[in-house]
């Protein structure tokens, strides 16, 4: 990160995204071991944010990216 902030190339297309530092440790997180939801809890301790809007933020972000296909979000396993 650079100045709280976070670059992402994306290979296929070569598009830049600029992440704030929230965005930045939201991909940083989104390390596949975590669901969104941990990762919202995660921004509740680290971010003066409620518990709600750190879900709804995430869920966002994260729909971003896989519109992008930055990201796949694959199911918890059992659902």
């Amino acid at each position: 990160m650079i100045d709280n902030e976070a670059v992402l190339v994306l290979a296929d297309s070569g598009q830049v995204m600029v992440l704030n530092e929230t965005g930045g440790r939201i991909w940083e997180l989104a390390d596949g071991t975590r669901t969104v939801t941990d990762i919202a809890r995660m921004i509740v301790e680290e971010y003066e944010v409620s518990e709600e809007q750190a879900l709804a933020d995430v869920q966002e972000f994260v729909y971003q990216l896989v519109e992008k296909q930055a990201l796949i979000v694959f199911p918890k396993e059992g659902q």
